[in-house]
């Protein structure tokens, strides 16, 4: 009978640290590995060592368990929140978006910087269906994946400013200054602390006429 409690006991403890897993991932809203920061990725490894030395330690208790398990999650919500409402934060926990190619000029650089071999590059770029080049903007997201513009496409958009700052430079690849943002959102008549996201897009139309502007998106994450 103790053996069979023992082993009852493990899978109790297993299935708490299984649901207790299911309802971070269900309630974080990261639904595959392609929106995981590395925050998420930390997390998840960390839960699961934690499930691992636990279950099958009996001088640790169910309720143990599920404390440390809370207290491991509130951590993770805090640096979460910081890294939304702060840049600071944000380009430390998750990393800020690195353009590789301007206007089909190679950021070698920010390339060399980053370590990224020809052939990586290469590779995703095929994976967009674009060649080396045909490429017009390439931009490293932070969670790892890689936009695409091709020339022809005559597309370009640069995010600006998110969560109510300016993104790190964004203004220098598009060739404009803070003066220029700050009377740009004077004519708009928006405050940048009240902005959740602004993009400046340029776009090409089929009788070769170019279009400007910058797209606001109003109210700040809180």
């Amino acid at each position: 009978m103790d053996y069979l409690f023992g082993y009852g006991y493990v899978a109790l403890k297993l299935f708490i640290g299984l649901a207790v897993f299911l309802l971070v991932l269900r309630t974080s809203g990261r639904g595959s590995l392609s929106q995981m920061t590395p925050t998420d990725l930390i997390s998840n490894f960390v839960m699961g060592g934690i499930i691992g030395g636990v279950i099958y330690n009996p001088k640790i208790t169910v309720i143990q368990l599920l404390i440390v398990l809370i207290i491991w999650q509130l951590l993770v919500i805090g640096l979460n929140y910081l890294r939304r409402h702060s840049v600071f934060f944000h380009n430390l926990v998750a990393g800020g978006d690195v353009a590789l190619v301007l206007d089909g000029k190679f950021q070698m650089d920010e390339i060399k910087r980053l370590n990224i071999d020809v052939n990586d590059f290469a590779t995703m770029l095929r994976i967009k269906g674009c060649a080396l080049h045909e490429v017009a903007f390439a931009r490293l997201e932070s969670n790892g994946s890689l936009s695409v513009i091709r020339k022809e496409e005559g597309k370009n958009a640069t995010l600006v400013v998110k969560n109510g700052s300016i993104v790190d430079g964004s203004l220098d690849e598009i060739g404009k200054d803070e003066a220029w943002l700050e009377e740009q959102l004077k004519k708009k008549k928006v405050s940048i602390d009240d902005i959740y996201a602004a993009e400046w897009y340029e776009e090409k139309s089929r009788n070769g006429r170019t279009r400007t502007g910058l797209f606001i998106v109003k109210g700040t994450t809180s």
